[in-house]
């Protein structure tokens, strides 16, 4: 597929416009949920979200490498524990252009289930997702540094998220790849939603959180645990990236001009 960038304004399109087809996407930063002493959420079968969330996380870099020849960055590529602050510090660090965490649900009723994909808001979309936060904000407090109170001292940053470009990217963002998910998994849709989630909220770039499931249905976490599960959520986490890539290129004046043309 070639894009040519459009330049010139209300009028035909010359044969001298170029052929560009480098991605605006240059660099990914994958976060895998948990990790150390942090186990985030266990099945009844003991399947750990920690290890979940690295086996895909590792699986999505190696597809996306192919598929974009963009440079994929994980904050943890083996079973340690980093704070939700270093996570987002790492991506901007790396001047990231767009930051995945992935996690896995867990709820106290064994017959929850499905795929939920959140981006940053300063007020929860509904009290499920008000409380997925809470949960995923405060299952890392092992250093001490994360509490209740942790959610008044990023107001203040949220207020001046929510206008920027990134944080209207990333609702678009997190549509692609939640439907990706939805269509290839086959899995159980709970929507797209907006969430306080602190490892959100000190991303300079268009960032999301998806839930691949909820670990603590035993059927799900049967279907989590193979690796050719894995393998799909991470090639449709890769899908929806790439539809998300093509938006933006449409968006910058990039246009498909298909052979024969």
């Amino acid at each position: 597929m070639t894009y040519f960038l459009v330049v010139c304004a209300s009028v035909f399109l010359p044969s001298w416009c170029w052929s560009f087809d480098e991605s605006p996407i240059k660099v990914i930063v994958i976060d895998p949920g948990h990790g150390g002493e942090d186990t985030g959420a266990i099945g009844p079968s003991g399947l750990e979200e920690k290890d979940l969330t690295l086996a895909i996380a590792k699986r999505l870099a190696r597809i996306l490498k192919d598929r974009l020849d963009c440079r994929v960055l994980l904050t943890r590529s083996k079973d340690v524990y980093i704070s939700l602050e270093e996570r987002t510090a790492f991506a901007n660090k790396n001047r990231a252009d767009l930051f995945i965490s992935i996690h896995a649900n867990a709820a106290r009723r064994k017959g929850a289930r499905g795929v939920e994909t959140y981006f940053l808001s300063f007020e929860a979309s509904d009290d499920e997702a008000r409380m997925v936060a809470a949960f995923e904000n405060n299952m890392v407090g092992i250093d001490g540094r994360v509490s209740d109170g942790k959610i008044d001292d990023i107001k203040a940053i949220l207020w001046d998220l929510v206008q920027t470009e990134a944080h209207h990217q990333s609702a678009s963002l997190a549509e692609s790849i939640h439907t990706s998910i939805l269509r290839v998994t086959g899995g159980e849709n709970r929507g797209v939603k907006q969430a306080p989630f602190i490892v959100l909220a000190g991303a300079t770039m268009p960032s999301v959180l998806v839930e691949v499931g909820f670990i603590t249905n035993p059927i799900e976490e049967k279907r989590l645990s193979r690796r050719s599960f894995q393998k799909k959520i991470a090639e449709a986490i890769s899908d929806g990236v790439l539809r998300f890539e093509r938006r933006l290129k449409e968006r910058a004046g990039y246009v498909e001009l298909r052979e024969g043309r």
